[in-house]
């Protein structure tokens, strides 16, 4: 018994110990390579008041955790009118360099807009994308960037009429 005792107190302390050693300042800031927009790590709608949440009755945040899932023949979605904005903030300052968002595909619309990371400052802007969005999940790499914030900005509405829809977004750090 002692033995048993033994064996699992050296296991514990190695793997302990290997476990800190991958924890570092840079990996807490890249949040563990995992999606740092998500509303359980801490992501808002900060433009919530100003954005339209088409479908009643479900949750048409584009944090959620859960994908996919039609209410009636309906997607939940968050959309905006021409020149409209949908701004995402995170919980704190991650480094990033990689986000993911799925555009309404319920048709064939072709959404022209911009995406701004902005920088813990709060002020200061990169531009990440820009240009035409077909249907679906749009991936875009950048350098990576100390980021507190996401604008999905509506340049040009899209080829079916004005409004820019999402339905879900993702931000990280991709190694």
């Amino acid at each position: 018994m002692i033995f048993v005792v033994v064996i699992l107190q050296s296991f514990s302390s190695v793997y302990a110990n290997s476990c800190l050693d991958y924890i570092t300042p840079k990996a807490i800031l890249r949040r563990n390579y995992q999606d740092v927009m998500q509303t359980t790590n801490g992501g808002i709608l900060i433009t919530a008041r100003n954005n339209m949440f088409i479908v009643p009755q479900v949750d048409n945040s584009p944090l959620r955790n859960s994908i996919y899932f039609p209410y009636h023949g309906q997607v939940g979605h968050v959309a905006v009118p021409l020149h409209g904005i949908i701004t995402l903030e995170f919980i704190q300052s991650y480094l990033i360099n990689r986000i993911r968002f799925w555009m309404y595909d319920y048709d064939l619309r072709v959404t022209h807009m911009q995406v701004f990371a902005v920088d813990d400052d709060g002020i200061t802007e990169t531009l990440i994308y820009q240009g035409s969005v077909p249907p679906g999940v749009k991936m875009v790499q950048f350098p990576e960037l100390l980021v507190k914030k996401l604008k999905f900005y509506n340049k040009d509405g899209n080829t079916l009429y004005e409004h820019m829809s999402i339905i879900k977004a993702q931000a990280y750090y991709a190694i």
